[in-house]
């Protein structure tokens, strides 16, 4: 396959910008981005994957082995009468293909362009709303650094407003479709449908509801069937509550927030705070979520990251055709500990624990009840002070230890032809433990 050249599409895209914009009467250009890059070994010298249980999520400090580059171009029109349109593209390689809904020819690791979208606010009729249309990122998803998972993630192609004052809250909704991988081309259960099966997703926040910390989120799912899991839900609902606390839950300074998810049907599993990840959930799939996410700001540099969540999923079915799917549990508890020592040196100290059980994991019968420990110790150059201060350089020490109950879900390569998990990096040698060292730069800006 002839390869594209990577700076081409942002040659293009910059091109277009600039051209034709006389009209306005003021015009910005600025160019965001993250990267990460690093490199990971065992105490044999061998190059190793991350180390980690959840199909979402691990603790990342110390335990990522892949390239992340996003370039996220952005023009600012502001028109003589003071509307502002802001022209937005996310452009992204990753060594390990994993983005959400745009991963086409993963062997080849091409670019992809993940968003691509318009907005316009202080418009004459709604000066304070801002309207959204095209390939976007939810602006209200949320993350945790720490765990390396959005929890609360609507990714798509759509539109949609945000900030409408209500009076007794701000309402931001969105409808995105949602078309991960060639999974939703399949066939739909009656060909003489036309298209094909997709995921739309109505989203609707309640934010700041009468003055409060307190956010509300539903969400809508429609899909229709394919020929690969004719017997799936055709719908789902879920519903997320924030509570946002004033500093780390209101003993210290920093901040954090309580989550509380449930989903059924096609919000549920995998696609509990997410969408386009059910295509498999059946109609009484059913699953719940507590999260607590916090940053403590503490004295003389000390800042302390904290992560943890409870799970349950109820007839829950991977991307399977068991009848009536089983039942899954999972929870992680872990601490980022932060010392910056001088405004350029800082110590990082990570100690985590995962735990799952799961009946039938992947849908293979595979063996999926046990916990892991990762404890990781972090040497770490910054270009300034504090936990978010970025570029950093660090080098990396990690320890895990699983239990062999899990060994099937450690590391774990699911071959897709014979519907099998084969012998993981980890597990292979039948070691329950690793030592892991590394170096890494990571930086946004």
């Amino acid at each position: 396959m002839k390869r594209v050249n990577p700076a081409l599409p942002l040659t293009l895209l910059l091109a277009s910008a600039t051209s034709g914009v006389t009209h306005a009467e003021k015009y910005d250009f600025t160019l965001h981005g993250y990267m990460r890059s690093g490199i990971l070994a065992n105490s044999d010298g061998n190059r190793v994957n991350s180390v980690g249980l959840m199909p979402d999520g691990k603790f990342r400090l110390g335990n990522e082995d892949d390239t992340k580059i996003e370039l996220i171009p952005q023009v600012m029109l502001t028109s003589d009468s003071g509307v502002v349109a802001k022209i937005q593209a996310n452009i992204t390689h990753q060594s390990k293909c994993t983005s959400d809904w745009n991963c086409l020819d993963d062997d080849d690791k091409p670019v992809q362009f993940r968003e691509g979208y318009v907005e316009l606010s202080n418009l004459d009729f709604a000066p304070d709303v801002t309207f959204w249309g095209g390939k976007r990122y939810s602006s209200s998803n949320t993350s945790s650094h720490q765990f390396d998972w959005e929890y609360i993630q609507y990714n798509g192609t759509g539109g949609g407003f945000d900030k409408l004052d209500l009076g007794f809250a701000q309402l931001d909704a969105g409808v995105y479709a949602f078309t991960p991988t060639d999974e939703t081309k399949a066939y739909p259960v009656d060909r003489g449908d036309q298209g094909y099966p997709d995921d739309y997703s109505l989203n609707v926040w309640l934010k700041k509801i009468a003055g409060s910390p307190v956010d509300l989120q539903l969400i809508g799912h429609h899909m229709n069937n394919s020929e690969l899991h004719a017997d799936a839900a055709e719908k789902g609902y879920g519903l997320t509550g924030v509570y946002n606390f004033d500093g780390f839950y209101g003993v210290l300074g920093g901040s954090s927030r309580f989550v509380v998810q449930y989903g059924r049907g096609l919000a549920a599993g995998d696609s509990l705070g997410k969408n386009g990840w059910g295509w498999a959930n059946l109609d009484d799939t059913q699953s719940w979520r507590l999260i607590l996410d916090g940053l403590a700001a503490l004295d003389n540099g000390w800042e302390v990251s904290t992560f943890a969540y409870y799970q349950q999923d109820k007839n829950y079915r991977w991307w399977s055709s068991d009848s009536e799917g089983w039942g899954r549990t999972s929870w992680v508890a872990g601490v980022r500990p932060y010392q910056q020592i001088t405004k350029n040196f800082a110590m990082q100290y990570e100690v985590g624990y995962e735990y799952l059980d799961d009946k039938n994991y992947k849908g293979v019968e595979g063996k999926g009840k046990g916990g892991l420990t990762k404890v990781t110790v972090a040497p770490t150059l910054t270009f300034d002070s504090g936990y978010w201060s970025r570029p950093q350089l660090r080098l990396y020490a990690t320890w895990a230890k699983w239990d062999k109950g899990v060994s099937d879900a450690l590391d774990g390569n699911y071959d897709w032809s014979t519907n099998t998990i084969g012998s993981g990096g980890y597990s292979r040698s039948g070691k329950s433990d690793t030592l892991n060292v590394g170096i890494q730069g990571e930086v946004w800006f």
